[in-house]
């Protein structure tokens, strides 16, 4: 690879790197998941890499939605995960942008 810039790589570059699910902090399987697969919390876990106490007090802190139980599991659908973290980063992205008209208006 030249000087690892994504649009520096040739295609013998790209068939080297590894699947995007194998790649540290991208979890692509839920994003491949059709809208109404479900997940359990031990699945969610699974993937998060995580322990299922974990993805527990991500639900208590807002980070995932609260889930359903079913057949004795708490089950959320991977529609309704992408939904929650979609609506958490439009979220942070008005905070942001209100945050930086604000500090605009206090400088001289």
């Amino acid at each position: 690879m030249s000087n690892g810039k994504a649009s520096d790589l040739g295609s013998e570059d790209l068939e080297r790197l590894p699947e995007l699910g194998e790649l540290p902090g991208i979890i692509a399987p839920l994003g491949r998941l059709g809208p109404g697969a479900l997940i359990t919390e031990k699945g969610l876990a699974h993937l998060f890499k995580r322990h299922p106490y974990s993805i527990k007090r991500m639900v208590q802190r807002g980070e995932l939605p609260p889930p359903c139980r079913m057949a004795g599991s708490n089950t959320w659908t991977a529609g309704a995960l992408v939904r929650h973290i979609e609506g958490r980063l439009e979220q942070a992205a008005r905070e942001s942008e209100r945050m930086t008209r604000k500090l605009a208006n206090l400088s001289p």
